[in-house]
């Protein structure tokens, strides 16, 4: 039994069926949103094996980034060591990136912070789904009110990804300090019962990051997502690029799994049972990829407009790829930097920000 639960091509295609079928904003947008979203799935489809330089096709999907503000102070966050910016993103800058991103079929609205603290999101999501885009969101789950929890049942949202690192408290607010561990479940299933109420098709997923000292919990996770009503179950294990390693303290850098995989694969074995004993989805994605496609399919674009390579590069100010709220869209899509970057994945190099990642 291979601990990574799904290769990576059952991976994407469940993911690609859980868009699709809880995508209801695409059902009700124009016919002509309608064409030029699938049309640009298209372009981007016949190209994604040979990987140009050069690209026809817009973004298929994008992760915007509402907010790098965030009201916890998490262990393993390397938001000040790595110079991050501060700030949220407004409604009418999000309108000219949507504009200009005009055929995406998914937005993730995550970034370096928590995407609550910025007062207009859901004048985004709004606006989003009235061009037919999915959309998703990752959060902390600390600051889902009775008043947010409404707002999100009465929105198109395809996914809810929420940060849960243990199924202990004390274990849990050692990692995510400032955070209460019993706030947080009960606002998991405040938000489950409200999503149940309203016939919502939203899935809720528990997002758990694998250090050494939870590795033992990984089957508890899917018994608490099966208590709490939530419909999916992620992993990702602690991040080993090579300037987030770097930034760690020394207590957390031990952490890293690497040692660990026997007791990894135990540990998947028991939660992969238990997920289908309770009709669960299971994802572990870190399976071995055939190369890093995101530079052609996706493009990551932080609350002041820069354009990164993925959510993985922090570093905005020295990996920017151009500003779409400043320059043409088309000049930062197929710019010189792009290129260089196509062409580094491509031929299976790691540019120097990609140092260190899975992907490559």
């Amino acid at each position: 039994m291979d601990y990574k639960i799904m290769n990576y091509r059952s991976m994407r295609f469940r993911k690609y069926y859980d868009a699709a079928r809880t995508n209801q904003s695409f059902s009700r947008t124009s016919l002509k949103q309608k064409a030029k979203i699938i049309s640009n799935v298209i372009r981007f489809l016949k190209i994604q094996s040979k990987k140009p330089l050069v690209l026809k096709n817009k973004p298929v999907t994008a992760q915007i980034e509402p907010t790098s503000l965030c009201n916890l102070g998490c262990r393993f966050c390397v938001r000040t060591k790595m110079g991050v910016p501060f700030g949220s993103m407004s409604f009418e800058d999000f309108k000219k990136i949507l504009n200009k991103l005009d055929s995406l079929f998914k937005i993730n609205l995550s970034g370096q912070g928590e995407l609550f603290l910025n007062k207009e999101l859901f004048e985004m999501i709004n606006y989003a789904n009235k061009k037919g885009i999915l959309v998703n969101i990752s959060s902390n789950g600390t600051l889902l009110t009775e008043d947010i929890i409404n707002k999100i049942c009465q929105a198109d949202i395809g996914e809810i990804g929420i940060s849960v690192d243990s199924t202990k408290k004390e274990k849990y607010e050692k990692v995510r300090i400032n955070a209460d561990f019993d706030v947080l479940i009960n606002n998991i299933k405040n938000l489950t019962e409200g999503i149940k109420k309203t016939n919502k098709k939203t899935i809720v997923n528990i997002a758990t990051i694998i250090f050494k000292d939870n590795i033992d919990e990984i089957p508890e996770f899917v018994e608490l997502g099966h208590k709490l009503g939530v419909n999916k179950v992620s992993f990702q294990t602690l991040q080993t690029k090579q300037n987030f390693f770097n930034s760690y303290d020394k207590e957390m850098k031990s952490q890293i799994v690497t040692a660990e995989a026997d007791r990894l694969k135990e540990k998947m074995k028991e939660a992969k049972e238990l997920a289908e004993k309770y009709g669960i989805i299971l994802i572990f994605d870190e399976d071995e990829s055939p190369g890093c496609i995101w530079p052609w399919r996706g493009i990551y674009v932080t609350y002041n407009g820069d354009v990164t390579a993925c959510c993985k590069i922090t570093e905005s100010k020295e990996f920017c790829l151009g500003n779409i709220l400043e320059q043409d869209f088309w000049k930062v899509w197929n710019g010189e930097k792009y290129q260089e970057l196509r062409r580094l994945l491509k031929e299976r190099k790691s540019p120097k920000e990609c140092i260190g990642c899975n992907r490559v």
